[in-house]
């Protein structure tokens, strides 16, 4: 047996030749088993030929089973021809005859041998050609499987594909070299109107349209050539508008390393592009009423990057915005590191707290600026100022200048004083009018005092009110309540002398004259269109109390003089319980303005 036949015989395929071998090797062990028992049968009606018999054994396995089993069966016959039928011939002498039949036989079988050989190495070449065959069918087979796997999946895969980019509100395309499109995603077909199928295919000049197209084609020859863009055009939408957009292209390259074409991602930034006008309108308008006030101004963001600077900062600080604008405020002004200005724009940042206060300049350090901070909505801060030097230089003159009518008006009324004295000291005049006369004087001092530490500006009415009732009130019998209100200099002054002559009239006939009266001084306002102020002066625990027979300076000037200087109506009661005095005036009146 050959080595390409014993191959095909032990290969997968050929398990039932081996088994129809294996039958065949038994059948060359018994067929010549069974043709010497059946020549033995015969042998006196056919005497001698011991090997004629045994021919036709050897030729069925050669048959059956080709040369394995043909060659068995020729070795068996010969051995049991030998053993069991060799008798002399009639035709020979011996055994010369017996060798001569044996060798006959012989030859036979190695013809029928060969035959046998002849014909299993066909049925080998069969095998082998069918096994090939078979194994060829099933690589095709196997090739066709995958090759549809292949295709299922690819087809899954785009559709996969397809659906996340149709689910982008980018437009995403994919561009060949000859410029014309091979795929887009719905947003696409939204924008244009139009349908994929309809799209893919034509060239970007068809679909966009030649002022897009033209725009575009510089960014194409770039893309083409293998280098990635982006770019800003307006593109004709299906309303009929032109529509910002924004546009990417980046190069499809092949596995050779080619330029196939390119991939093209567009986003629609039309509303973002009139939000970014309308905000630098914004911006510019801002800018333009900034330089328009005399404050200097800037502000900061949360990482104190300086983001507005408007004219008079420039003039001020003698630098261009330019130069500030995108820095960090200690970087673009050193000089304000560690001042009092640093602390409170840190402050302020931390608290989220508008702060005002007035400092040295540490630009210029023989300057005053009055500083205002506010933290800004989210982050940063927004910060005003302003030079008050010329303020401060007037404020010290003026302080200087008070000081020194201060001085001369305690002076001249020290001389007024000491003349009403010398004038009054002759017996005729009563004492009561001396004390009354100098009482008056002193209350008029106490309210200059007042306004003085005011700097005549305004006074606080519970502080007026308290210091003209101060020389009466040894023994605290006065109740003092009201709102806080502010009062212009004059009015505070003729209501000083109002409430002097009340309480001087009270310590000589009313509450004060014993051990047991009080006084309670009361005021309030109120809310109607026009805000009235009300003060309430009331007597209770003194003697009884009768009207004067004739109206004195006291009277005339709390009815008449305090009356006429706040514009309103001025009343005076005289009860059983303690005299009752009511004042109402304008709020207005009282205030400064």
């Amino acid at each position: 047996m050959s080595s390409s036949t014993g191959h095909v015989l032990w290969s997968p395929m050929a398990q039932p030749l081996r088994r129809r071998a294996l039958l065949c090797y038994v059948a060359a062990l018994a067929f010549p088993v069974a043709t010497v028992v059946l020549r033995l049968a015969f042998w006196e009606q056919v005497p001698g030929l011991p090997f004629v018999f045994f021919i036709p054994t050897v030729a069925l396995c050669s048959v059956m089973g080709g040369v394995g089993p043909a060659s068995l069966a020729a070795l068996v016959s010969a051995i049991l021809g030998l053993a069991y039928l060799a008798v002399p011939s009639p035709l020979g002498q011996g055994s010369q005859a017996i060798w001569a039949g044996l060798a006959s036989y012989a030859v036979v079988c190695l013809i029928l041998v060969a035959s046998a050989r002849q014909s299993a190495q066909a049925a080998a070449r069969a095998v082998a050609a069918a096994e090939t065959d078979a194994a060829a069918r099933e690589s095709v087979l196997r090739a066709k499987l995958e090759l549809a796997q292949l295709t299922v999946a690819r087809g899954a895969a785009e559709r996969r594909l397809e659906q996340v980019t149709d689910a982008l509100p980018v437009f995403i395309s994919q561009v060949g070299r000859d410029r014309r499109f091979q795929f887009v995603n719905r947003a696409y077909e939204e924008w244009f109107g139009r349908r994929r199928e309809d799209l893919i295919g034509r060239s970007v000049e068809e679909v966009i349209g030649p002022e897009a197209s033209a725009q575009a084609r510089p960014h194409l020859d770039r893309v083409l050539s293998g280098e990635r863009t982006s770019f800003e055009a307006q593109v004709p939408h299906v309303s009929g508008e032109l529509r910002h957009v924004r546009a990417t292209y980046v190069p499809n390259i092949g596995e050779d390393g080619t330029v196939e074409g390119y991939f093209g991602f567009v986003q629609d930034i039309t509303e973002a592009k009139q939000q970014a006008n309308l905000l630098s309108q914004r911006e510019r308008h801002l800018r333009a009423v900034m330089d328009s006030v005399t404050d200097c101004f800037y502000a900061v963001d949360g990482e104190w990057r300086i983001t507005l600077f408007n004219r008079a900062a420039e003039q001020y600080y003698g630098i261009g915005r330019d130069a500030v604008l995108g820095r960090k405020l200690w970087e673009a002004f050193p000089a304000h590191a560690g001042s009092v200005f640093d602390l409170q724009l840190k402050r302020v940042m931390e608290d989220r707290v508008p702060v005002t206060f007035e400092a040295r300049s540490v630009v210029f350090p023989d300057r005053f600026i009055e500083m205002r901070v506010s933290p800004k909505e989210g982050s940063g801060l927004a910060v005003a100022f302003s030079d008050i030097s010329s303020r401060k230089a007037q404020e010290r003159q003026r302080e200087l200048l008070i000081n020194e009518l201060n001085h001369r008006v305690k002076n001249t009324l020290a001389v007024v004083q000491s003349i009403a004295t010398q004038s009054l000291r002759d017996t005729r005049v009563p004492q009561d009018t001396r004390a009354a006369f100098e009482g008056r004087l002193m209350a008029l001092a106490a309210a200059h005092d007042l306004l003085t530490r005011e700097s005549w500006e305004t006074a606080q009415l519970g502080t007026v009110v308290r210091a003209a009732l101060q020389p009466f009130d040894s023994e605290h019998r006065f109740e003092v309540s009201g709102p806080d209100l502010r009062l212009r200099p004059q009015a505070a002054v003729s209501l000083t002398l109002a409430l002097h002559e009340l309480a001087t009239n009270a310590t000589k006939y009313g509450a004060l004259s014993n051990k047991s009266g009080t006084v309670a001084v009361t005021w309030t306002v109120s809310t109607d269109e026009m805000p009235m102020f009300h003060l309430t002066w009331a007597e209770q625990g003194g003697p009884p109390v009768t009207p004067p027979t004739r109206s004195g300076f006291g009277s005339r000037l709390i009815q008449k003089g305090l009356a006429g200087e706040l514009g309103g109506p001025v009343t005076v009661e005289f009860l059983p319980d303690g005299v009752v005095c009511r004042i109402e005036a304008p709020l207005a009146n009282l205030q400064a303005g």
